[in-house]
Parts: structure tokens; sequence; C-alpha cells
């Protein structure tokens, strides 16, 4: 894997949640209450990793997520993965806090000295009333690991990132797009 993917790697991919065994009454793929299919527009609100960092981060971009509630729990479902959250009290409010370690030197590396980095994800919002629309933020941090020596993706002849640590974050605008499954 080139360094270019690994960039889209820290950017795209999200750790894997286990939803656990369960006793059989739940299906574990699809925990939760449905709430339906949500079209989300994501509009940058800070960057401190340059504007060119991972290949070009984007100001603006869409996605879409299906949202269930469980006792306590929301889950954040991207199509590839179930990431179980934090819902408030009041039944509306949620977040989600996850995270990755990408090897920056996995292939192509020879020469340089070790470099993982870690992305923080870290998302909250408010479903309506009528739970058809959320608005929130989304977060990413970037760090090297303890023990990386990753200044090359900072000063290097292509530089991943303007700095590290870094971070991004998002403002999220959300309306359902396909109703919850009967």
């Amino acid at each position: 894997m080139g360094l270019s993917a690994r960039c889209h790697a820290l950017v795209g991919a999200l750790v894997l949640a286990a939803a656990g065994c369960g006793d059989g009454s739940v299906d574990p793929h699809h925990p939760g209450a449905d709430l339906g299919t949500f079209r989300v527009e994501a509009t940058r609100k800070t960057n401190t990793c340059g504007d060119s960092a991972l290949g070009g981060a984007p100001a603006t971009w869409s996605f879409e997520l299906r949202l269930r509630r469980g006792d306590g729990v929301m889950y954040w479902d991207n199509g590839v993965e179930v990431i179980p959250g934090g819902l408030g009290a009041d039944g509306q409010s949620f977040s989600f806090d996850t995270g990755i370690v990408v090897d920056m030197r996995a292939q192509g590396g020879a020469g340089l000295p070790p470099c993982s980095v870690a992305r923080r994800d870290r998302a909250s919002g408010t479903l309506d009333a009528e739970d058809d629309a959320f608005t929130g933020s989304l977060a990413y941090d970037f760090a090297p690991t303890q023990g990386s020596d990753c200044a090359d993706l900072v000063t290097g002849e292509m530089p991943s990132f303007a700095a590290l640590p870094c971070s991004m974050s998002y403002e999220l605008d959300a309306t359902r797009s396909v109703a919850p499954a009967p």
C-alpha cells in the first residue's frame, strides 16, 4: 500500500466495532431500532493539518449513514461497520468516539524510521423531535504514536500534513433520505 493509499485509509477508515454475540434475540449486525438512512452534509470548520493534508481533505462532502437506537446506545452504520456510541438521557443526543492506527511505512518505507499515525474520530449530534434530521459535529485528530518518527510526513518531499499532531473538524447537517425499515 503506497503512502497515498495509507493517507486515504486515515481519512476513510473507521475502527470496526464489535456488536457482541447476545442471546440470539437481537440481530448483532443490525442492533437497535432502525431510525432510517440519513444524507449527511459536512462542512469543514477547522483544519490544522493543512489544505493539502492527506491528498486534499475536502472543505465540504456528503455521505449516507444509517442510525439505530438501543437502550442507552446509538448505532452509526456507515454500510461497512456498525459503531456503537452514547445516547443521552433525552433519547435524542448522541456521541461517538473511535479510532484507528495506520502504519505509514507498511510498504515502501525502506530506510525510514518507524512511523504510525493514530486517528481519533469524534462525532456528536442531536436528532430533531421526529427523528428525521440531526445536526452535529465530526472531528478527526491525527498524532504519531509513541516511539514513531514521522517527521518526513510534515517536512518530506511530498508532505502529507502541514503539522503533526493536527486536527480537522466538520459541522454536520443531516436529513433522513430513507425511512426506517418496518
